[in-house]
């Protein structure tokens, strides 16, 4: 009787948290999925040429038809972007309170669960959502089929079953090429465990690929936002002399173009230019027009200066680049420290570990310090390697307007945010900076077991970052010291080689007679 009792317990307590893992995964993806809407809602063009105004009902509901679509994938995105940091800071706090009451809900298997249904949920948001949505908004329908959403979405259908069709003979070709030992006939039909593991481990190093051309560009773009910053003219000034200087010029300005314009007289003088150039009398008016323009925004720009509080001029500016100084030279630091463990053998690949407690020990020596420090490195590379995307100049040209963004370019985004977001997890682990194990799917990707491709990763990111930081941040002073050096050995070289000059002769004066008195 015991014996039952305990075994119905036991299904019990099984029952009641696979019941609140499932209330807590769906409070989570409401609310992610709510803010991606309102996100996307803020940035989608109010009046789109491919839809506005609307033809008939069809035009209306392929609209929202992708929207839906975007905001999901923008949704995975985002929860695939803090699974990695939600996961360390769990760790950590059923490391410190492993028997507390309030943290009975967090567990290895809510953590793992959320790992393995990201990992389906980005697969279906990169390989089905987005394709179906811009496949959708581009369909017209068949040939000879009238106008409607049921016709367009049979050409989407029927388009994204052959796309995928050919994706999977494509990677079945790739597997049987890359591993033959494993390319045999019956893999044909396990798609679920070996073709998504796969394809996504090709996307996956694309992602990775990406990260690592993204986020030196993105360290260069957040030190020349936060230099110009600090070493603008109000740092550490005084603007109230630059303010009324400005004013006065205006004023001038205006005073020499009124009394040009009222005295209707022709000009026979002729006038110069700032550059040297001698203007025309048509030429003046429009040239007096340019100055004044000038100077109106030059005394704009000094009361938007004078608005900002002197505080974030002289503390607020400084402390955020010395903090992004800290946070990039900390993160090159476990890189570099992560490529001598790799190449000396004493640090394994991030493989796929069979088991997983949490919250048995702590993923930093450093203690809730390092926990916090790791998770600002991970939403730094966040930040730059998206800062980063969009200073490149093919993707600059889709970069999201509010209010004016086409639903075109909202599903290009979303597909890339679900790259960068789906790879981030792997490039953290790869160099190093977290300890913590990749869960579900995730570290079964097959490139994490390849010591050359760990080595690559690390040194290319380690490199460019390196170049790209010290030669960003230390610009000026390589300028100035060049500057430098080239004066004093045109100095040093003009005066070797230049010859004594000769004393001048003076002339003999005659005696200086004092006359007694």
């Amino acid at each position: 009787m015991t014996e039952f009792l305990s075994e119905v317990d036991l299904k019990e307590q099984e029952f009641h948290s696979a019941v609140r893992e499932v209330v807590i995964l769906a409070l989570v993806s409401l609310i992610l999925y709510i803010g991606s809407f309102m996100a996307l809602g803020f940035l989608r063009r109010e009046r789109d040429e491919d839809f506005e105004p609307y033809t008939d009902t069809s035009d209306l509901w392929v609209y929202k038809i992708s929207l839906w679509c975007c905001s999901f994938s923008l949704a995975v995105s985002v929860g695939a972007a803090l699974l990695l940091p939600i996961s360390t800071i769990s760790n950590e706090i059923l490391h410190r309170y492993p028997k507390s009451w309030y943290m009975k809900w967090l567990n290895a298997s809510l953590i793992q669960g959320i790992w393995n249904l990201m990992f389906t949920l980005t697969n279906l948001a990169l390989f089905a959502c987005l394709p179906f949505a811009y496949l959708l908004i581009e369909s017209e329908g068949f040939i000879g089929a009238k106008r409607g959403l049921i016709p367009r979405a049979k050409e989407t259908l029927v388009t994204l079953v052959l796309l995928s069709a050919l994706i999977l003979g494509i990677t079945y070709v790739m597997s049987a090429i890359l591993d033959r030992d494993q390319g045999t006939i019956t893999q044909l039909y396990n798609v679920y465990s070996f073709y998504l593991p796969f394809l996504y481990s090709c996307v996956s190093i694309v992602g990775v690929l990406l990260l690592l051309v993204c986020t030196p560009l993105g360290f260069v773009r957040l030190f020349s936002l936060v230099g110009d910053r600090v070493t603008r003219p109000q740092f550490l000034r005084n603007l109230e002399e630059e303010h009324t200087v400005a004013i006065l010029e205006k004023q001038a300005i205006t005073r020499q173009l009124d009394n040009y314009r009222t005295a209707r007289i022709v000009n026979m003088v002729p006038l110069l230019a700032r550059d040297g150039s001698t203007l025309a009398n048509g030429q003046i008016e429009e040239y007096l027009q340019k100055n004044l323009e000038t100077a109106k925004e030059k005394v704009d720009f000094y009361v938007k200066a004078r608005s900002r509080s002197y505080w974030n001029r002289t503390f607020l500016w400084p402390s955020v680049f010395l903090l992004l100084l800290g946070i990039t030279g900390i993160c090159l630091y476990l890189v570099f420290i992560n490529i001598m463990l790799v190449v000396s053998g004493w640090r394994e690949l991030p493989t796929h570990t069979a088991s997983f407690d949490l919250g048995q020990t702590s993923l930093s020596a450093l203690g809730v310090l390092g926990v916090i420090v790791e998770v600002i490195i991970i939403g730094y590379l966040l930040i730059t390697s998206i800062v980063g995307l969009y200073s490149i100049p093919v993707i600059r040209k889709i970069l999201p307007i509010p209010r004016d963004t086409p639903i075109s370019h909202l599903i290009m985004n979303c597909g890339l945010f679900v790259i960068l977001s789906s790879a981030l997890p792997l490039l953290v682990k790869v160099l190093g900076i977290t300890n913590f194990d990749l869960l579900g799917n995730y570290g079964k990707i097959t490139w994490l077991r390849s010591y050359v491709i760990i080595l690559f990763v690390n040194l290319v990111f380690g490199l460019g970052a390196a170049l790209c930081f010290f030669n960003k941040v230390t610009q000026k002073a390589q300028a100035e010291t060049v500057k430098r050096i080239k004066q004093f050995y045109k100095s040093t070289s003009w005066n070797f080689l230049k010859p004594m000059p000769s004393l001048p002769s003076l002339p003999i004066s005659s005696p200086v007679r004092i006359k007694a008195e």
